[in-house]
């Protein structure tokens, strides 16, 4: 862990040490002219009815030390800055849920997705907002390159999601500017942008704040929810005035699993479902118990000690070549 601050680096060998990383292969990858090779690229659907269809890419490297110096470069950003509370995404103690707790109960929402986000952000847009951090300009120019991918930012990196926060400044602080005008609240998680209250911005001040800022609005539209109606900010329902909740849909489905795997336990339950892969089904539902157990606890509980005690009494799974358990 790193305790080094973006202001203190002033020359590689500061850098090198500051990221326990060799100084030759930061200039080698950071000087390189086909960065792309040093990532597995990966090709993944999109959740959501609203993403039907849609995936995105992500860059995975290749390397150990690779994947280091760009987590050791997050944690040097984190030191050497501040993100307000509207920045909700990719942050301790910030979630899903802590999002939509800033939206409970409006009147109207607003909602405005970026379109391409990580693919928009390019290194000279990561240079100038390290520069506005304090970076010295010679190590400006080298960090930028070493964030990003032949140019773009791109998405999968351990940096990607810091460094993105950090470029959003100025787009946030405009956005800050465009809520209190309106006297509604305004956060961001990654690329989503929600505002809420009695009154919200038009669609076009905030298309010309995303495009002053580089930026392009998704489907070049927002789109509002009423109260009285369905209210959702990143996957949770808003209209209960006192906290977030799991949308009836997911409870439902989860309910209906847990009641089959009380009644023929994990098994019989994988096999009557068609579920071939058995570990990695076993592995999402305990991912989705423990999210929905951070939004509704006391509704989970009950659900947890089902799929506990189902998985103490389940027969040993036959390994499957290419997973091991805990894998999702």
């Amino acid at each position: 862990m790193t305790t080094a601050i973006l202001k203190n680096l002033k020359s590689l060998d500061d850098v090198a040490r500051a990221c326990g990383i060799e100084r030759d292969f930061i200039e080698a990858y950071s000087n390189s002219l086909d960065q792309k090779s040093f990532y597995n690229v990966l090709k993944i659907r999109k959740r959501g009815r609203r993403r039907k269809g849609e995936f995105r890419i992500v860059f995975e490297a290749r390397e150990g030390r690779l994947a280091s110096f760009h987590r050791a470069l997050s944690m040097i950003v984190t030191n050497s800055t501040v993100f307000g509370d509207h920045v909700q995404g990719f942050l301790k103690k910030r979630s899903t849920r802590t999002n939509a707790e800033k939206h409970l109960a409006a009147n109207v929402l607003l909602h405005a997705d970026i379109k391409g986000f990580f693919d928009a952000i390019t290194t000279e847009q990561v240079r100038n907002a390290l520069v506005a951090e304090g970076t010295a300009l010679p190590m400006a120019d080298v960090l930028s390159k070493a964030c990003t991918i032949d140019g773009l930012l791109r998405q999968g990196t351990r940096c990607s999601p810091t460094i993105a926060n950090l470029v959003c400044f100025g787009m946030d602080q405009a956005f800050l500017r465009l809520s209190r005008s309106h006297n509604c609240a305004y956060t961001r998680y990654a690329d989503d942008l929600s505002f809420s209250g009695d009154e919200v911005p038009s669609d076009d001040s905030v298309r010309e704040i995303l495009e002053s800022c580089g930026f392009k609005l998704r489907h070049d539209q927002c789109y509002r929810q009423y109260k009285g109606r369905s209210q959702y900010v990143t996957g949770l329902t808003v209209a209960d005035p006192n906290r977030p909740r799991l949308p009836k849909r997911l409870k439902h489905r989860l309910r209906l699993v847990m009641y089959h795997i009380e009644k023929h336990g994990l098994t019989d339950h994988w096999n009557k479902v068609g579920v071939d892969e058995a570990l990695r089904a076993e592995a999402w539902l305990s991912g989705m118990l423990r999210y929905a157990g951070s939004i509704e606890p006391h509704l989970v509980r009950q659900w947890q000690q089902i799929f506990d005690k189902a998985r103490s009494n389940r027969d040993p799974y036959k390994p499957l070549p290419d997973c091991d358990e805990g894998q999702g």
